[in-house]
């Protein structure tokens, strides 16, 4: 996500909190990330079967077009609600909420206005489902996988006092195409998604599903990224329009001085 996206920052003793305009961002610190680690080490079952995704849950992306309602809860907390998940209960001072919901409230409005985005492809699996956006890629657990990794989070005290809202709402995974740098086939023919500043994720899929998801996602990929260089380049010839207007007024006014004698 481009820095030029950036609303507001939140930063936080275990996590940061960043409000971009069409996506809300919460990061983890580095002490968090390790706990987390080292807990889905001790589970096989869900190293082997969902490690793909917890390769990549942090940092948590929740696209705002998806946000139903968003406020600050009896306790001065965020609380927002996303239909078909849980409330994402974000922990901040109560003045940081009142400012957050502030921000938040009219750009959820605005991507709600937004034409909606229709599913381009679907690969539903035992654990787990694809669905491939225009602009979004998004990988949702089923309900049995969910219920055993929030008892896992709930038999961790540090994991359920300090980040237990993350996993409220960790699935769906949501990836926006135009920040994905590649999309290929491994070695097993499984689909290998590079993005980054993240780890790669690496979805198992049967080899023809994988074929079809890659060929698709590349695709939109492409169509994603020139749109974003086109807004890039746009914001940057206005950001110099400014710039030389700036330097034309101060260099006027400079003209328009008395001269001392």
């Amino acid at each position: 996500m481009a820095t030029e996206d950036v609303v507001m920052v939140i930063d936080k003793p275990h996590l940061i909190v960043k409000l971009h305009k069409k996506l809300l961002q919460v990061d983890l610190k580095r002490g968090m990330r390790k706990e987390l680690e080292d807990v889905l080490e001790s589970k096989p079952k869900l190293r082997r079967s969902l490690g793909f995704l917890f390769q990549t849950i942090i940092p948590l992306d929740v696209a705002l077009k998806d946000v139903e309602s968003v406020k600050v809860d009896k306790q001065g907390q965020v609380k927002l609600a996303i239909p078909h998940r849980k409330d994402l209960v974000i922990p901040l001072e109560p003045k940081e909420s009142k400012d957050f919901v502030a921000k938040l409230n009219p750009l959820i409005a605005a991507e709600k206005k937004a034409a909606a985005q229709d599913v381009v492809m679907v690969f539903n699996k035992p654990h787990f489902t694809v669905k491939l956006r225009e602009t979004t890629l998004e990988v949702d657990l089923k309900e049995g996988i969910k219920k055993e990794l929030e008892d896992i989070v709930e038999a961790k005290p540090a994991l359920r006092e300090n980040i237990g809202f993350f996993f409220q709402t960790i699935i769906p995974l949501d990836v926006a195409l135009k920040d994905v740098e590649s999309v290929n086939l491994d070695e097993k023919e499984q689909v290998k998604i590079v993005v980054p500043a993240r780890k790669d994720i690496v979805i198992p899929l049967k080899p023809d599903e994988s074929k079809r998801l890659v060929e698709k996602m590349n695709e939109l990929v492409r169509i994603e990224k020139s749109k974003a260089a086109s807004e890039m380049q746009m914001a940057q010839q206005a950001r110099r329009a400014l710039e030389q207007r700036l330097a034309e007024t101060r260099a006027g006014e400079f003209m328009e001085r008395p001269r001392p004698y």
